[in-house]
């Protein structure tokens, strides 16, 4: 090989080095900082707070349902929990690909970056705590508001992969909001023989003795539990209509 010869490859080789190196560097710029404030760049205003803000509101579902479900061990709030977990992963996937900054700093639960979340959080546990029928009206409440913040997002967007998503969070809340709205109006009964309470009355109604825990007897019990089954024990139950027991006491935290 003559001289000439092995200097024209050489320049070669530097050349095709040089163009390597150059796509390379082009690559990591799409993936680096510039290429997330490109991809951030094609949200509006509005589909960037939408985000965010459905990412904080699947976590205050999530944080919601998980203390009411430990509180009551009622299987409804543990399902629909872990079903908003994934809701907070979509939108989660949505604000990573689009560069935005993720609200969630921090999953423990029942904290927020945002005051307005902490407040929600707090005033729903609290009433979520009185009774289990005050707990599936609070998961009324929360999936009608997730509708609504839905469906408003939806009309704000016109990127495919979003509406792909709120799509998808939309028929889950819908599912969501049918399961809460039964459980109120069958009293709790979906969660009996789960060591959970029942919103009752001072009233008193009949008894067939079926439920151990209700008391025994062919008397009256009290809706409460506590009524006298013609003298005989006391129980911590809700006797329901079909003579099964709905148990009385929360789960022990």
């Amino acid at each position: 090989m003559n001289t000439r010869t092995l200097g024209t490859m050489l320049t070669i080789v530097g050349i095709l080095a040089a163009c390597g190196w150059a796509a390379g560097q082009n690559r990591n710029q799409q993936r680096g900082p510039s290429g997330a404030a490109a991809a951030t760049a094609q949200l509006t205003a509005a589909e960037q707070a939408n985000l965010l803000h459905m990412r904080n509101e699947e976590k205050l579902a999530r944080d919601v349902y998980r203390t009411l479900g430990a509180k009551w061990n009622c299987s409804i709030f543990t399902n629909i929990a872990a079903a908003e977990q994934r809701h907070m992963d979509a939108v989660g996937m949505l604000i990573t690909k689009y560069g935005l900054d993720d609200p969630v700093t921090d999953d423990t639960v029942g904290v927020f970056n945002a005051s307005a979340f902490t407040t929600l959080y707090t005033t729903l546990t609290q009433t979520g705590s009185k009774s289990l029928l005050d707990a599936l009206q609070v998961g009324v409440q929360i999936e009608q508001l997730d509708i609504a913040d839905l469906k408003k997002a939806l009309v704000e967007t016109d990127k495919s992969d979003i509406e792909g998503v709120y799509g998808n969070l939309l028929r889950g809340s819908t599912n969501h909001l049918q399961a809460f709205t039964r459980g109120v109006e069958s009293g709790g009964a979906a969660c009996q023989n789960q060591g959970v309470t029942a919103n009752t009355g001072n009233g008193k109604r009949a008894g067939n003795g079926a439920c151990p825990s209700c008391g025994r007897g062919n008397g009256y019990g009290g809706r409460n539990g506590n009524g006298n089954q013609n003298g005989a024990g006391r129980g911590n139950g809700l006797q329901k209509r079909d003579g099964s027991c709905l148990m009385l006491t929360p789960a022990q935290s």
